[in-house]
């Protein structure tokens, strides 16, 4: 577990702005009447109360439908996917909202939904939950008709048996821990560098990852529904593997950014030695880690940051005051002693009990 600092954040200036009031006596005129209170949309809030309830009920339904038979759905009978996802890119251009350009549904739904309630657009919000359930009952038909299909119920079976095979292979097991070491190294990697360099490069990689692992996962998926006259274990489960690289790899734009950044920070010969004997430590750590019990494994991470934590923040806060090449070199020592530790707890939960 690489050990992170939060950015130190600076909050804008507040300033207290005096309110000018300015008063217009007219003798003689009457008062302007008051505006006429704006009635409220009642025909748009019922819409949108119907198509809440029934969005709620359809999810749950969606929810509970064999993840096989939706994924299968969603590829063969998914059209529908396509006009929710254009409606949804209409309303965050017409409605501005910035916040809401992700290409993860799963993600946008929700925050374009939040958008519009915020601001009280019953009418369109009601018209795009219509849009959504809509789709979610074509592919709940496409689940219906496939619980019915005696012959689509036996490969559904075979698909559940073979994933179940391939996500029990130590490969697999090893290639799951992927994404989450590749975060741990660049938490340690953006503990080396001021906040600076870190808010510098905190944009080079995308917000999320999902466009990159369609095709892994695609290609999955349809292996493990082939034929059992065509279906190839191996390939299965190197595919399988892949996904799992592909997430791991989100990481690889900020990573690089940071580390061109250091030269510019302190780096020097010595400092970047240091920084590649972490690296090295890191990634022992981690090969133990994908074969422990991960509760004792957190064990040894987190007794040795409470061991260290003093030294490394203090190494930090002078390094971040004056990032020259001392201060680097002091700051990466601390880490190697750290990440030291740290193996060797590790190592030690991994050696075979002696009978």
């Amino acid at each position: 577990m690489a050990f992170s600092f939060g950015k130190h954040t600076w909050g804008p200036a507040s300033w207290q702005v005096p309110l000018t009031f300015a008063l217009s006596l007219a003798i003689g005129c009457a008062a302007a009447p008051a505006p006429e209170p704006v009635a409220p949309d009642t025909a748009s809030e019922g819409k949108l109360k119907i198509a809440t309830q029934l969005h709620t009920q359809l999810a749950t339904q969606l929810g509970a439908a064999p993840h096989d038979d939706l994924v299968h759905c969603q590829t063969t009978s998914g059209d529908c996917l396509i006009s929710v996802a254009e409606r949804r890119d209409e309303i965050v251009s017409s409605n501005y909202l910035n916040a809401c350009r992700d290409p993860d549904a799963e993600k946008q739904g929700p925050c374009i939904v939040h958008a519009l309630e915020e601001s009280h657009k019953s009418s369109e919000l009601a018209a795009y939950l219509e849009t959504e359930n809509w789709c979610s009952k074509k592919l709940l038909e496409c689940t219906a008709a496939l619980a019915s299909d005696a012959a689509h119920q036996a490969a559904r079976q075979r698909i559940k048996e073979r994933r179940a095979l391939i996500e029990a292979d130590p490969r697999s097991v090893a290639a799951t821990s992927l994404p989450e070491f590749a975060k741990e190294k660049l938490a340690f990697v953006r503990s080396t560098l001021p906040p600076k360099a870190q808010d510098n490069c905190s944009g080079s990689a995308p917000p999320q990852c999902a466009q990159p692992l369609k095709a892994p996962r695609a290609a999955f998926e349809a292996e493990i529904a082939k034929a059992p006259a065509s279906y190839d274990t191996a390939r299965a489960q190197s595919l399988y593997v892949a996904i799992y690289e592909a997430e791991a790899d989100c990481t690889a734009p900020e990573l690089s950014c940071l580390q061109r950044a250091m030269a510019q920070y302190g780096g020097s010969t010595e400092s970047e030695k240091l920084f590649q004997q972490n690296l090295g430590l890191l990634g022992k750590q981690q090969q133990i880690r994908a074969k422990l019990d991960p509760d004792a494994a957190d064990e040894c991470l987190s007794s040795g940051v409470a061991q260290y934590r003093d030294r490394i923040i203090s190494s930090y806060q002078g390094y971040a005051g004056n990032p020259a090449a001392p201060a680097l070199v002091q700051l990466q020592k601390a880490f190697v002693t750290l990440h030291n530790t740290q193996l060797a707890c590790l190592s030690r939960l991994g050696k075979p009990a002696k009978h």
